[in-house]
């Protein structure tokens, strides 16, 4: 007898179709997976014997060969193991085949019989709606995580015998909408509030502030050097409470990487905050890039559509920074191995914070104690092309006593999201509706046609351009800063003002870094 069920396999953050094809024939009793099985899809040999007996039906004693087509792809993970108990009991199925042909399924099996949680469902039941399947059969467990699809049936199991029940039709409609119910009035009843995060718990450091709304504006990387206790983290972990909301798209792309590389309690459906991530420095490059012999996902990857805070950057290795630069220009990270290769989305904010100096005092209000070699060694762990990612440049100083007892209102998150917001429509309708392209991401034809200086704006900018020696893409990112200024202001026309207060965010990096890398 030979069977085929529809499964699927997970691709970087996407899935194909796999042919289960089982075949119960004569000969020594034995059981084999060909297919380019990988250790856990190997191993199922065992999860699946002990589950079918388990479950109360019978193993079959008979040469069984399961097929996982097509052969030359490599799959992993573990689930793959219900479709292929569902070919081997095809006997127990009274469903015909045309109907099966409609139907996915996927699901990792205890021995007891149960089905448990997998990684990617959301991958797995989009690609499955996409490719015009009617039915899936998916963990009881990540239902939830999938619930918000529609236009295809979602049917969730808790165990081998209750998937074959669904099948033949034993268990209503109605008792499976109650079922579904349960699930969703359970978890979010489990689900807990973040944590109550605002601009306006920030005191002082106004400059610093400003600097921030311009750089979730324009999408521009930021990088911050105060003394420790400044504030640095404090304000980046803010950031994300005046990013704009996200549209469907991109929430269904980010909860998609989530849904194949985070665990289960971050996996909770459709993600509608923006991810904020903050690797320690001593991460490695696989773990902030991605890459290993799975070609996984990193940090870059989980920071898509959000920010990537780089917290004490210049202890960081110099060659994890180094592999950041590509993909920060690139918005993608390529991970190429022996039989494929994937792509993974990295569009991201840099936000990176760091001390001035080893003892981390430098310029501050108490005496720092390194010598210059030890300062100059320091900063210049950064190279000069990793700089270069850098459009806005910040010092952080230590905030006062009378600032932090101050009662004066401070701005709250609603109030500056508001006016990134309308300057992010300004940029929607400069480069289209339907783009998410902003002024970081402007070409030089761009440039010439919405960065154009009046006399007054060129007087300005060749004085800063001669004085301070500009480099081409130091002047190409000006003009980005002072584009996304100008559009803060909502302004058509870059204006002097403008281009003055783009030139003081990159006054700190004249202050720390011109000596060591012009």
């Amino acid at each position: 007898m030979i069977s085929s069920i529809n499964s699927r396999n997970i691709i970087g953050i996407d899935s194909c179709d796999i042919k289960v094809e089982v075949d119960i024939g004569k000969g020594m009793p034995s059981f084999s997976i060909v297919g380019l099985a990988g250790t856990e899809i190997k191993e199922a040999r065992e999860r699946v014997k002990s589950a079918i007996t388990n479950s109360g039906y019978r193993f079959p004693n008979a040469r069984i060969v399961v097929n996982l087509s097509p052969a030359d792809m490599k799959k992993q993970g573990s689930f793959l193991d219900l479709p292929i108990s569902i070919g081997i009991l095809r006997d127990k199925i009274h469903a015909k085949d045309d109907d099966m042909k409609k139907s996915v399924f996927v699901g990792e099996l205890s021995l007891d019989g149960s089905v448990k949680s997998i990684k990617g469902i959301l991958p797995i039941v989009i690609g499955a709606k996409e490719n015009g399947y009617e039915k899936i059969f998916i963990p009881k467990d990540n239902f939830e995580e999938c619930s918000f699809i529609d236009d295809i049936e979602i049917l969730p199991v808790n165990s081998l015998k209750n998937c074959i029940s669904l099948v033949n039709g034993n268990i209503t409609n109605l008792e499976i909408e109650a079922i579904k119910s349960e699930i969703l009035s359970r978890k979010c009843a489990e689900h807990t509030e973040y944590e109550n995060i605002d601009f306006s718990d920030i005191k002082g450091n106004i400059y610093v502030k400003r600097c921030a709304e311009i750089s979730v504006a324009g999408g521009h990387n930021m990088l911050m050097i105060g003394p420790p206790g400044s504030g640095k983290s404090f304000l980046a972990k803010r950031m994300t409470t005046i990013l704009p909301d996200m549209n469907r798209e991109e929430m269904l792309e980010v909860s998609r990487i989530y849904s194949v590389f985070s665990s289960s309690i971050e996996r909770s459906g459709l993600i509608e905050k923006r991810p904020f991530r903050s690797p320690h420095h001593t991460a490695t490059g696989v773990s902030l890039i991605g890459g290993g012999s799975d070609a996984k996902a990193g940090e870059i990857t989980l920071a898509h559509n959000g920010i990537l805070f780089l917290d004490e950057v210049a202890e960081f290795n110099r060659d994890t920074l180094e592999a950041l630069r590509q993909p920060i220009e690139d918005k993608v990270v390529n991970i190429s191995r022996l039989k494929y290769s994937v792509t993974y989305p990295s569009d991201f904010i840099l936000v990176a914070a760091m001390n001035p100096c080893p003892c981390g005092y430098y310029r501050s209000n108490i005496e720092c104690r390194c010598r210059r070699y030890s300062i100059d060694r320091y900063l210049g762990k950064l190279s000069g092309p990793f700089l270069d990612r850098i459009d806005i440049f910040t010092e952080v100083k230590s905030v006062s006593f009378d600032e932090i007892n101050s009662t004066a209102k401070n701005e709250t998150s609603e109030e500056i999201r508001k006016r990134v917001g309308l300057a992010r429509k300004m940029q929607q309708k400069r480069f289209g509706l339907n783009s998410s392209r902003l002024n970081r991401d402007m070409s030089s034809s761009e440039i010439d046609k919405y960065c154009k200086l009046d006399e007054k704006c060129e007087k300005v900018m060749k004085m800063i351009f001669n004085k301070y020696r500009l480099s081409n893409r130091s002047y190409i990112k000006l003009l980005k800063v002072a584009r996304t200024i100008a559009d803060l202001n909502e302004r058509e026309r870059i204006q002097e003002s403008d281009i003055l207060e783009a030139f003081s965010m990159r006054r700190t990096y004249y202050t720390y870094f011109s000596n060591l890398h012009d």
